[in-house]
């Protein structure tokens, strides 16, 4: 009788091992909205679905984001269009839900059904 007990847990063990080891193929998808206003005031709106954590991750993961030559975390580049420092001093702000952003795009956790916008933007109103 101990012979069976100890072969049936060691098949439990067996199959709870495996189930651990097992890739999850099911990882939660993010669904949400990248609304980009260019220079023009064209705005041009991204419906992505992802599997990222950060909205940097997701923008980079779709080629919707550049990062700026020898910096690291800064975007100067959206959808194509390069918003260029010395010419007017142009940039990207970056918001979620009409909010801006307190941390960068790589720091700013996804959340499903949000809506994030990057808006062309000169000069800075602070």
């Amino acid at each position: 009788m101990k012979r069976i007990i100890a072969i049936v847990l060691a098949f439990c063990l067996l199959f709870a091992l495996a189930g651990c080891g097992a890739k999850n193929d099911t990882a939660q998808k993010i669904h949400f909205t990248f609304v980009v206003t260019h220079d023009d005031g064209t705005e041009k709106t991204f419906e992505l679905e992802t599997e990222k954590t950060t909205l940097g991750e997701a923008l980079l993961e779709n080629d919707l984001v550049v990062e700026a030559a020898g910096s690291s975390g800064l975007y100067d580049t959206v959808d194509g269009e390069t918003a260029y420092w010395d010419d007017g001093e142009a940039w990207w702000c970056f918001s979620c839900n009409g909010e801006a952003l307190m941390v960068g795009i790589d720091d700013t956790e996804l959340t499903d059904g949000a809506s994030y916008e990057a808006v062309f933007t000169r000069g800075y109103a602070g």
